[in-house]
């Protein structure tokens, strides 16, 4: 069976979500208190007692012959109290352990192993694949669940041990001297998958005796529990999962990326879907990867709650525009799920810089949510950016953007004036580091590390005078890229396209022509020698003039990154870790360095765009 269709209403929180045409695969996603979940466990209870309702609707679709010889009409719809009868019929029947159909399967987020009783054995021995269980088993918790699988798989074993012993006295009974050895081994599906999913990691053996199931990693045998709890979290899902082999069922995955790697998290889900036939797997998800690898099936996104209590469900696709305007960002359509509020930074995902906002943030302003955007590839494509992404509410979650100062240079001060936003912000200093070039934090830093009283470190004074030294040796490079950024915004492109296009090929050769001409003189003036040594110079002036007069100017003008860099060579410790001392002692410190930045992630808390009822918020 699977679900190719549900309506749910007035749950949870929720008001709405209604969604068709739903593929093998399922994701629904979208930020933390939408009600996902909430979502997910009322369709798990619906589905163990189906009946007519006014809140949840489901079209249940056959993917088994015998399904479509007990459904009559193909479809159920559990609108129908019939249908909704037949549904139950179907799901509230006993399960073989070993060949669950039909039915549910349940794994919630709460993964973990628990206590696991010692199996107690008996002389009635039976072989655990030919035992039936409850219907409603799978739909309980796992952690519970694992006991009967860590005892099944004691089960299996013994009980093959005991087929072999009674098959070596029944050959001897007959006057044999010799029995064939080519037995399966009961372990070998278990093998593979622990294999698949932790090589170099191997499953070698289960001890009935101590009731240990034990692998090896470097020739020596270990215990399962000396695995890592994502690894062991994995081992008891898919363990499960074979234990169960479930086909034609429909199995709810809860946060399947919760604990673990996202690498160990793909191979699962790689390993659950070689198992069985004709499963559909319904995921609640936060996770970018899960999200975008699973774009060509059906993603559901789930929005905040709107005021005309529409829809919540969006269908997401490739082909949409969200999509195309979160890749001019290098981010996949997953980002959306990470929060309400997402606001887009300079770095990559290990970088200091997103370390440095979340230090200097702390608890404040924990609905935003930083997202690396990588670097200046991103702000070329600004234009696009700020129409497509920051000046959107793409399905509830809004968008915020701050740059270094450095912008400027990339994008022009009067494109960066025009576009100065609630939405967007440039930060006043040309490096995020310019923030952190105080003499008095710096001295304090050094004066817990350096023992030596008479160091230049423990000198507020002396480490003033090595950093406007570093800084004065900047002035060219400082100077040369306000004089370049300027330049740069004075050309602009070249754009050579006629405007006008009509006539024959000898009248299109002219337009070209003229036109050409025309930028070769723009391009002239722009490229003036003479007015660019006479910048050059009134910048190099101003720069100089600041590091001199004791303003401390300097450190918004002249690039950070390059001077403290500098000062921790010199200092001989690690930037980072200067970074991370550095925000400790900030903490304390008055007046505060980081209250531009503060101020500015402040004025994004505040900001909400308000759209009017029964609009869309996706973006078309």
């Amino acid at each position: 069976m699977r679900l190719a269709a549900l309506t749910v209403r007035d749950i949870g929180g929720l008001d709405r979500v209604e969604v068709s045409d739903l593929s093998d695969v399922v994701v629904f996603a979208g930020p933390n208190g939408v009600g996902k979940t909430r979502l997910i466990h009322a369709l798990i209870q619906f589905f163990r007692d189906p009946r007519a309702s006014s809140n949840i609707h489901l079209i249940v679709e056959p993917t088994s012959d015998i399904e479509r010889t007990a459904w009559p009409g193909g479809r159920l719809d559990t609108s129908n109290g019939d249908d909704a009868q037949r549904l139950r019929e179907v799901l509230q029947r006993s399960q073989r352990r070993n060949r669950y159909r039909s039915t549910v399967l349940n794994f919630e987020s709460d993964r973990s192993i628990r206590q696991v009783k010692p199996f107690t054995f008996s002389w009635d021995f039976a072989d655990p694949y030919e035992e039936d269980v409850g219907w409603d088993q799978s739909y309980s918790f796992l952690h519970d669940r694992f006991q009967d699988v860590q005892h099944s798989l004691f089960k299996l074993v013994e009980s093959q041990r005991r087929k072999i012993a009674e098959q070596a006295v029944q050959l001897r009974a007959e006057g044999k001297e010799t029995m064939p050895l080519d037995f399966a081994d009961p372990l070998a599906k278990f093998k593979d998958a622990f294999s698949r999913l932790l090589a170099p990691k191997i499953l070698v053996d289960i001890n009935v005796k101590t009731q240990q199931i034990l692998y090896e990693l470097d020739g020596e045998k270990r215990p399962i529990e000396t695995l890592s709890s994502g690894e062991r979290e994995v081992v008891n899902i898919v363990f499960d999962f074979l234990l169960r082999n479930p086909s034609d069922c429909i199995v709810f995955f809860d946060e399947p990326e919760l604990h673990l790697h996202p690498e160990l998290s793909y191979k699962l889900l790689q390993t659950l879907s070689l198992t069985g036939k004709n499963n559909q797997f319904v995921f609640c998800t936060h996770s970018p990867e899960i999200i975008t690898a699973s774009i060509e099936n059906s993603v559901v996104f789930v929005t905040p709650r709107k005021t005309d209590r529409s829809n919540q469900a969006v269908m997401v696709s490739r082909d949409d525009a969200t999509h195309h305007a979160l890749n001019l960002l290098g981010q996949s359509i997953g980002i959306i799920s990470l929060g309400k509020k997402l606001l887009l930074i300079e770095g990559d995902e290990a970088s200091l810089d997103k370390q440095t906002y979340g230090a200097i943030l702390r608890n404040e302003f924990p609905e935003l949510v930083l997202v690396p955007v990588g670097g200046k590839s991103a702000i070329r494509s600004f234009d696009e950016i700020r129409s497509s992404v920051l000046n959107q509410t793409i399905w509830g979650v809004e968008f915020f953007m701050l740059c270094d100062g450095d912008a400027v240079g990339e994008i022009g001060q009067k494109s960066i004036n025009a576009h100065i936003s609630d939405r967007l912000q440039v930060l006043p200093r040309y490096h995020l580091e310019n923030y952190f070039l105080d003499e008095n934090i710096l001295a304090e830093v050094f004066t817990e590390m350096e023992r030596d009283p008479a160091s230049w470190l423990r000198s507020k004074d002396r480490i003033g005078d090595a950093l406007r030294e570093m800084a004065r040796e900047s002035i060219p490079y400082a100077t040369a890229l306000k004089v370049a950024g300027a330049v740069r915004e004075s050309t602009g492109n070249v754009d050579v396209m006629p405007s006008q296009l009509g006539g024959s090929l000898a009248t299109l050769l002219l337009a070209f022509g003229e036109r050409i001409s025309r930028e070769r003189m723009r391009l002239e003036n722009s490229l003036d020698v003479v007015a660019v040594e006479s910048l050059c110079r009134e910048v190099y002036a101003k720069i100089e003039q600041s590091i001199d007069d004791g303003s401390g100017q300097w450190k918004r003008d002249i690039p950070g990154r390059v001077v403290l860099n500098r000062f921790a060579s010199r200092a001989q410790i690690q930037v980072g870790r200067l970074k991370t001392l550095y925000l400790r002692h900030a903490q304390a410190a008055d007046p505060d360095p980081f209250i531009e930045i503060r101020t500015i992630f402040r004025s994004f808390r505040a900001t909400t765009l308000i759209q009017p009822a029964g609009t869309r918020t996706q973006i078309v």
